[in-house]
Protein backbone atom coordinates (compact mmCIF):
# COMPACT_ATOMS: atom_id res chain seq x y z
CA UNK A 1 0.00 0.00 0.00
CA UNK A 2 1.63 3.35 -0.99
CA UNK A 3 2.03 5.68 2.48
CA UNK A 4 0.22 9.06 2.57
CA UNK A 5 2.36 11.98 1.83
CA UNK A 6 4.10 13.21 5.21
CA UNK A 7 2.66 16.50 5.34
CA UNK A 8 3.97 17.93 8.37
CA UNK A 9 7.85 16.88 7.32
CA UNK A 10 7.44 18.78 4.41
CA UNK A 11 6.10 21.65 5.83
CA UNK A 12 8.64 21.90 8.49
CA UNK A 13 11.06 21.48 5.73
CA UNK A 14 9.73 24.45 3.66
CA UNK A 15 9.63 26.20 6.97
CA UNK A 16 13.73 26.20 7.23
CA UNK A 17 14.11 28.97 4.67
CA UNK A 18 11.34 31.42 6.02
CA UNK A 19 12.48 30.94 9.58
CA UNK A 20 15.72 29.46 10.08
CA UNK A 21 16.95 30.54 13.52
CA UNK A 22 14.11 29.11 15.00
CA UNK A 23 13.60 25.71 13.07
CA UNK A 24 14.83 23.66 16.16
CA UNK A 25 12.70 24.99 18.66
CA UNK A 26 9.29 24.57 16.95
CA UNK A 27 10.46 21.44 14.88
CA UNK A 28 10.52 19.21 18.02
CA UNK A 29 7.28 20.62 19.51
CA UNK A 30 5.31 20.38 16.03
CA UNK A 31 5.79 16.10 16.37
CA UNK A 32 5.05 16.39 19.78
CA UNK A 33 1.39 18.16 19.29
CA UNK A 34 1.21 15.86 16.17
CA UNK A 35 1.64 12.66 18.47
CA UNK A 36 -0.62 14.06 20.72
CA UNK A 37 -3.65 14.81 18.78
CA UNK A 38 -3.29 10.80 16.76
CA UNK A 39 -3.77 9.40 20.08
CA UNK A 40 -7.97 10.01 19.61
CA UNK A 41 -7.78 8.49 16.40
CA UNK A 42 -5.55 5.44 17.46
CA UNK A 43 -8.78 3.08 16.95
CA UNK A 44 -10.92 5.32 14.18
CA UNK A 45 -11.63 3.67 11.01
CA UNK A 46 -8.98 4.31 7.38
CA UNK A 47 -12.27 6.60 6.32
CA UNK A 48 -11.80 8.87 9.21
CA UNK A 49 -7.65 8.88 9.63
CA UNK A 50 -7.27 9.65 6.05
CA UNK A 51 -8.72 12.94 6.47
CA UNK A 52 -7.43 13.69 10.39
CA UNK A 53 -4.36 12.06 10.65
CA UNK A 54 -3.23 12.26 6.90
CA UNK A 55 -4.17 15.80 6.22
CA UNK A 56 -6.29 18.21 9.36
CA UNK A 57 -3.82 17.68 12.13
CA UNK A 58 -0.24 17.51 11.02
CA UNK A 59 -1.56 20.99 9.09
CA UNK A 60 -2.59 21.92 12.99
CA UNK A 61 0.27 20.80 14.43
CA UNK A 62 2.55 22.62 12.36
CA UNK A 63 0.22 25.98 12.86
CA UNK A 64 0.15 26.11 16.58
CA UNK A 65 3.75 25.23 17.59
CA UNK A 66 5.03 27.33 14.32
CA UNK A 67 2.98 30.17 15.52
CA UNK A 68 3.56 30.03 19.39
CA UNK A 69 7.64 30.19 18.59
CA UNK A 70 7.35 33.11 16.30
CA UNK A 71 4.52 35.13 16.83
CA UNK A 72 3.83 35.12 13.68
CA UNK A 73 0.51 32.73 12.38
CA UNK A 74 -0.03 34.94 9.12
CA UNK A 75 3.74 33.75 7.56
CA UNK A 76 2.45 30.43 8.78
CA UNK A 77 -0.78 29.92 7.24
CA UNK A 78 1.17 31.41 4.21
CA UNK A 79 3.42 28.36 4.20
CA UNK A 80 0.54 25.63 4.85
CA UNK A 81 -1.49 27.95 1.94
CA UNK A 82 0.95 28.13 -0.70
CA UNK A 83 2.02 24.18 0.25
CA UNK A 84 -1.54 23.05 -0.74
CA UNK A 85 -2.27 25.10 -3.48
CA UNK A 86 0.70 23.72 -5.32
CA UNK A 87 0.17 20.05 -4.32
CA UNK A 88 -3.70 20.37 -5.76
CA UNK A 89 -2.40 22.37 -8.78
CA UNK A 90 -0.34 18.71 -9.44
CA UNK A 91 -3.86 17.39 -9.12
CA UNK A 92 -5.74 19.56 -11.26
CA UNK A 93 -3.37 19.07 -13.83
CA UNK A 94 -3.86 14.90 -13.56
CA UNK A 95 -7.83 15.90 -13.86
CA UNK A 96 -6.98 17.75 -16.68
CA UNK A 97 -4.89 15.57 -18.75
CA UNK A 98 -8.20 12.73 -17.77
CA UNK A 99 -10.77 14.95 -19.16
CA UNK A 100 -8.91 15.60 -22.34
CA UNK A 101 -9.37 12.00 -23.45
CA UNK A 102 -12.30 12.66 -25.97
CA UNK A 103 -15.18 12.69 -24.11
CA UNK A 104 -14.17 11.74 -21.06
CA UNK A 105 -15.86 15.39 -19.51
CA UNK A 106 -18.84 14.09 -19.67
CA UNK A 107 -18.76 11.38 -17.21
CA UNK A 108 -17.31 13.84 -14.47
CA UNK A 109 -20.51 14.71 -12.83
CA UNK A 110 -21.39 11.10 -11.42
CA UNK A 111 -18.04 10.56 -10.95
CA UNK A 112 -17.52 13.19 -8.61
CA UNK A 113 -20.85 11.98 -7.27
CA UNK A 114 -19.43 8.61 -6.07
CA UNK A 115 -15.82 10.32 -5.29
CA UNK A 116 -17.75 12.69 -2.78
CA UNK A 117 -19.72 9.69 -1.29
CA UNK A 118 -17.27 7.23 -0.49
CA UNK A 119 -14.60 9.52 0.76
CA UNK A 120 -16.65 12.23 2.13
CA UNK A 121 -19.30 10.20 3.87
CA UNK A 122 -20.58 9.85 6.97
CA UNK A 123 -18.10 6.93 7.33
CA UNK A 124 -15.54 9.64 7.24
CA UNK A 125 -17.27 12.10 9.33
CA UNK A 126 -18.99 13.94 6.49
CA UNK A 127 -23.10 14.78 6.44
CA UNK A 128 -24.02 15.70 2.64
CA UNK A 129 -27.42 16.35 0.99
CA UNK A 130 -27.71 15.61 -2.19
CA UNK A 131 -29.46 17.89 -4.44
CA UNK A 132 -29.04 16.89 -7.93
CA UNK A 133 -26.87 13.83 -9.65
CA UNK A 134 -27.24 13.35 -12.85
CA UNK A 135 -24.98 13.15 -16.25
CA UNK A 136 -25.22 16.95 -16.28
CA UNK A 137 -24.67 18.03 -13.13
CA UNK A 138 -23.10 17.40 -9.63
CA UNK A 139 -24.83 19.14 -6.54
CA UNK A 140 -24.17 17.96 -3.54
CA UNK A 141 -23.80 19.95 0.14
CA UNK A 142 -21.25 19.17 2.77
CA UNK A 143 -23.10 20.10 5.78
CA UNK A 144 -20.67 19.04 8.45
CA UNK A 145 -17.20 18.74 7.81
CA UNK A 146 -14.43 17.61 10.29
CA UNK A 147 -11.73 19.82 8.74
CA UNK A 148 -14.09 22.73 9.56
CA UNK A 149 -15.12 21.05 13.15
CA UNK A 150 -11.20 19.79 13.80
CA UNK A 151 -9.75 23.12 12.97
CA UNK A 152 -12.16 24.55 15.22
CA UNK A 153 -12.24 22.38 18.29
CA UNK A 154 -8.09 23.06 18.28
CA UNK A 155 -9.16 27.14 17.98
CA UNK A 156 -7.71 27.57 14.40
CA UNK A 157 -10.62 27.65 11.94
CA UNK A 158 -8.59 30.06 9.64
CA UNK A 159 -6.84 27.10 8.75
CA UNK A 160 -10.21 25.15 6.96
CA UNK A 161 -9.92 27.95 4.19
CA UNK A 162 -6.97 26.25 3.01
CA UNK A 163 -8.83 22.92 2.30
CA UNK A 164 -11.45 24.73 0.55
CA UNK A 165 -8.91 26.85 -1.60
CA UNK A 166 -7.68 23.53 -2.89
CA UNK A 167 -10.80 22.19 -3.45
CA UNK A 168 -11.16 25.63 -6.35
CA UNK A 169 -7.55 24.63 -7.45
CA UNK A 170 -8.26 20.93 -8.21
CA UNK A 171 -11.55 20.79 -9.64
CA UNK A 172 -11.71 24.69 -11.52
CA UNK A 173 -10.35 23.89 -14.17
CA UNK A 174 -10.49 20.91 -15.83
CA UNK A 175 -12.35 21.28 -18.74
CA UNK A 176 -13.93 23.94 -20.68
CA UNK A 177 -17.36 22.27 -20.84
CA UNK A 178 -17.12 21.56 -17.13
CA UNK A 179 -18.02 24.31 -14.45
CA UNK A 180 -17.20 24.10 -10.90
CA UNK A 181 -19.46 26.70 -8.99
CA UNK A 182 -18.58 26.90 -5.68
CA UNK A 183 -20.27 29.70 -3.95
CA UNK A 184 -20.37 28.71 -0.46
CA UNK A 185 -17.84 26.59 2.42
CA UNK A 186 -18.13 26.26 5.69
CA UNK A 187 -14.55 27.27 6.24
CA UNK A 188 -15.40 30.84 4.98
CA UNK A 189 -17.89 31.48 7.10
CA UNK A 190 -21.30 29.63 4.98
CA UNK A 191 -24.14 27.05 6.30
CA UNK A 192 -22.65 24.34 3.53
CA UNK A 193 -19.98 23.25 1.28
CA UNK A 194 -21.64 22.99 -2.10
CA UNK A 195 -19.54 20.87 -4.65
CA UNK A 196 -21.24 21.89 -8.09
CA UNK A 197 -19.50 20.35 -11.30
CA UNK A 198 -22.10 21.03 -14.44
CA UNK A 199 -21.57 20.02 -17.95
CA UNK A 200 -21.45 23.51 -19.86
CA UNK A 201 -23.81 22.96 -23.17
Amino acid sequence: MKQPKNILEDLLERSKEIFPDQQGQFEKKARELFLEYCKAEKDKPKEITMHTVNQILPCIAFYKAVSEYTGKPEQVYSIIKEYFLEECALTAKKLQKLCGIPFAYKFAPRIMAVIIHKFFGTRSGFEMMDHSISSDMCHIDIIKCPYFSICSAHGCPELTTVFCNGDDTAYGNMHARLSWERKKTLGRGDNCCDFILRIIK
